[in-house]
């Protein structure tokens, strides 16, 4: 093995990443839900507001609550039990809590390596390296499922999520998958 690396959980800038997602299901489920209450049970609705308010806002506030408390618990156990195992000629990635998954991506099926740095992880010096093969597609749809503490596997690509050395991990990953394309160019001449 050449070299390991391990996501970093910043609870402040998860918190934030996902605050438009909490904010418009919020709005959402308070709007559907007390909508769906106050047609079901007109009368105790009009009980309930008089003790505790709308409707609306009372499943909206507990959906603010709920939302980021089960987002960033489930991000820090993916976090957690994630590891990135760097060969010289495969890619090895551990991670989840529920459903545990474990993907090895060939360097040789490697087609792109890019360094993403957003700003919330540029304040706290982080970094995402993004590993897309020939069947990955294209961008980091995938990237509201990562906000949420989802999946860093998709498809046939990975993204080695939120690292604190992410410069030298691309680095390092760029001149392997440069050795890889040299290799493969001189065994195909």
């Amino acid at each position: 093995m050449l070299a390991e690396y391990r996501p970093t959980f910043v609870l402040w800038t998860s918190f934030l990443a996902q605050l438009p997602l909490q904010l418009f299901f919020a709005v959402w489920a308070g709007g559907f839900f007390g909508g769906l209450l106050s047609m079901l049970f007109p009368s105790g609705i009009a009980i309930a507001r008089a003790y505790i308010g709308s409707p609306f806002l009372v499943i909206g506030i507990a959906v603010l609550l709920l939302f980021p408390a089960v987002t960033l618990a489930a991000k820090w156990l993916n976090y957690r039990n994630t590891v990135y195992r760097v060969y010289s000629d495969r890619i090895e990635i551990e991670e989840g809590f529920l459903t545990l998954h474990r993907k090895e991506i060939p360097l040789a099926s490697v087609r792109e390596i890019n360094l993403r740095r957003g700003i919330l992880q540029r304040l706290i010096g982080l970094g995402s390296v993004y590993l897309a093969t020939a069947a990955t597609g294209q961008g980091f749809w995938w990237s509201t499922s990562a906000i949420v503490g989802g999946s860093s596997t998709f498809g046939s690509g990975a993204m080695l999520m939120d690292l604190g050395n992410s410069d030298q991990a691309y680095e390092r990953l760029r001149e392997l998958f440069e050795r890889t394309r040299s290799a493969r160019a001189t065994l195909a001449s």
